[in-house]
């Protein structure tokens, strides 16, 4: 975890966040700026070349010298791509926390969708802030949301996405020789996004974030189930067949098993609160959990993709 920031680093931050608010409105849900992180790799169940490619680009904020000590420079955008759910918005505040970076995490398509043709100013104004505070990540959250040049969507918005694909393309070579700021950015596939970004210099660096194998997924729920043992400081779970779990949790992102483990929780502190006997959370509690999580998934692909009369 990132050691407190000063006081004064803070005051500034919220006062950035204040002026943006005035100018532009409310930010909350758009803009989020983390100056403490406390995600760390290790609570992150799978995703193992994903996070040791994190680890690496630490060293980018931490110790460029080993960059110039060894002949290279250090990448200067990062790409994080992959299904909903399988944890790049963790693997991004990961590096802030491993950094001990201040975290910009910005909601794209919240701040698009928004102010569409003001997007490009906010965004400037970002950048800014992020040479004026020392050490720093930006996230960029989800530049699926955006309509970049493509037909489906109408010409003012395509305009809009053209002007903000610019406004990024032209930070983010101010930045190449800034050794303080690193930029994420997320997207559930790579091919959705416009060219100019994946240029050298820009978001040249890619990584896949994909769904879990069965032995990840088995290390997801050990994860999930110690964690809820700890906030309730007692054992609640019995012993668990992982091998019953993980096959029918197949296609099932960290997201998905996270919601999973919550759900069965919570059918116990609706068992207590009723004054029926709960006991501990088994196999069977989860296996069943499993497979209303599956008909609801279904359900909601049908509805995405207009096949649900």
């Amino acid at each position: 975890m990132a050691p407190a920031a000063s006081p004064v680093l803070k005051r500034r931050l919220e006062d950035f966040v204040g002026r943006l608010a005035k100018k532009f409105g409310e930010m909350r849900g758009k803009l989020e700026i983390n100056t403490e992180v406390d995600v760390r790799l290790q609570d992150i169940g799978g995703l193992a070349n994903a996070k040791r490619e994190i680890q690496g680009l630490a060293f980018a904020l931490t110790a460029p010298e080993l960059h110039r000590k060894w002949g290279t420079k250090p990448p200067n955008g990062v790409l994080l791509y992959g299904p909903p759910g399988t944890g790049k918005t963790l693997l991004a505040k990961a590096l802030a926390s491993q950094a001990n970076a201040i975290f910009f995490h910005v909601h794209v398509g919240n701040i698009f969708t928004k102010w569409p043709a003001e997007c490009g100013e906010i965004f400037q104004e970002i950048f800014a802030a992020l040479q004026e505070n020392g050490r720093s990540i930006l996230y960029l959250d989800e530049l699926e949301v955006l309509p970049f040049d493509r037909a489906a969507f109408p010409e003012e918005l395509r305009g809009c996405g053209r002007r903000l694909v610019a406004t990024l393309s032209e930070n983010l070579d101010d930045l190449v020789e800034r050794e303080q700021t690193l930029t994420l950015a997320s997207i559930d596939r790579a091919d959705l996004l416009d060219p100019a970004l994946i240029r050298r210099g820009r978001f040249d660096r890619l990584i896949e974030v994909p769904l879990p194998e069965a032995d990840e997924r088995e290390e997801i729920f050990r994860l999930h189930l110690a964690r809820a043992e700890r906030l309730a400081g007692r054992t609640i779970f019995a012993p668990i067949t992982y091998d019953a779990l993980t096959p029918r949790t197949a296609k099932m992102s960290g997201a998905d098993l996270a919601e999973i483990i919550q759900r069965a929780l919570e059918e116990k502190v609706r068992l207590e609160g009723s004054g029926a006997p709960a006991g501990l959370v088994t196999t069977d509690d989860l296996q069943r959990v499993i497979e209303e999580h599956r008909r609801t998934k279904e359900l909601v692909e049908k509805i995405r993709y207009g096949q649900y009369l």
